[in-house]
């Protein structure tokens, strides 16, 4: 059976009320959702009760979830080494709450190459010279021969992290989902994406695609959206699906140019599919969006409706 397309707390949440919030999503046809990094762990608790209440349950945490206090940036590829254990420590209660919970999976970001990111500045040159002309194109391997020449010590830390959390998450019935992120100067890249599986053979760790993320790099140059998905879809954990249209993602599917049909050739009945969507989008829009989704039939938009009788 499909998993059940959820959404995430990103839009609505956190409330004070757990169960308006839950209410909310329950209306739309939701039945499963995935709490962002916004909870305390009593929140949490409070919204996976509420949510069995109403036959509704927590399908994912992106970590960190609960927050850290104080909270934590992202510090897993962090090589100050305060940081990256803060940063190891707040993942590994995000796999013990997610377990107790009953989520079967975790988001995690791995954090970045330690450069200053360029990435406004070469929005602005697409925006005055062009998608592709001279001076964007030089910008983009400027900045990515900076990228490549400072991530090293980052990513070493990274694969090192990662693995731990695998190893800590082995017997939770929890997997981990590493996600793609969208920032050419975060870890990791297309190609990183090798190394963090490779070093986390054996263990419950997979790769998390976000739509927006990898739609955001094909815009900036830096590689094909659907490679990401070529290589790497046969260990996917989950998708985050929403909309893009050129630099801005996290909209309602239907509200930019993202092509959903290559999107649904990558899902497996098992995929965590989440959408995750910016808090400015009205409750409408998703529900054109799940009109928009339902046809192609993966994306588990039947699956997630309620049925009331």
């Amino acid at each position: 059976m499909t998993e059940p397309i959820g959404l995430s707390t990103s839009w609505n949440g956190p409330g004070g009320n757990p169960a308006q919030l839950l209410e909310q999503d329950r209306g739309l046809g939701f039945r499963r959702i995935e709490a962002y990094a916004h909870f305390t762990i009593d929140a949490l608790r409070a919204l996976a009760a509420a949510a069995a209440e109403r036959a509704m349950h927590i399908g994912s945490l992106h970590g960190p979830c609960p927050v850290a206090q104080p909270p934590t940036g992202d510090w897993l590829a962090s090589t100050n080494p305060s940081e990256s254990s803060r940063a190891v420590d707040a993942h590994r209660r995000t796999i013990d709450a997610a377990a107790e919970v009953g989520a079967k999976a975790i988001v995690v970001h791995l954090g970045n190459s330690g450069v200053a990111s360029r990435q406004a500045s070469i929005f602005d040159t697409i925006s005055r010279h062009g998608r592709l002309s001279a001076e964007h194109v030089r910008l983009r391997d400027s900045a990515w021969k900076e990228r490549e020449a400072a991530k090293g010590p980052h990513l070493d830390v990274a694969l090192k992290n990662i693995r731990a959390l695998g190893e800590h998450a082995l017997g939770t019935g929890v997997r981990l989902g590493v996600e793609c992120r969208d920032g050419y100067f975060e870890i990791p890249s297309l190609d990183e994406f090798a190394q963090v599986l490779g070093a986390c053979d054996g263990l419950p760790v997979g790769y998390w695609h976000d739509a927006g993320h990898g739609a955001k790099l094909d815009y900036l140059g830096f590689l094909e959206h659907e490679e990401f998905l070529r290589r790497y879809g046969a260990q996917i954990v989950g998708m985050h699906i929403h909309d893009t249209l050129n630099g801005r993602d996290h909209l309602a599917p239907g509200n930019g140019n993202t092509d959903f049909s290559m999107l649904a050739r990558y899902l497996r009945p098992e995929t965590i599919r989440t959408l995750e969507l910016h808090r400015s989008v009205v409750a409408t829009d998703i529900s054109r969006a799940l009109d928009l989704l339902e046809p192609l039939e993966v994306f588990g938009v039947r699956e997630g409706i309620l049925v009331e009788l």
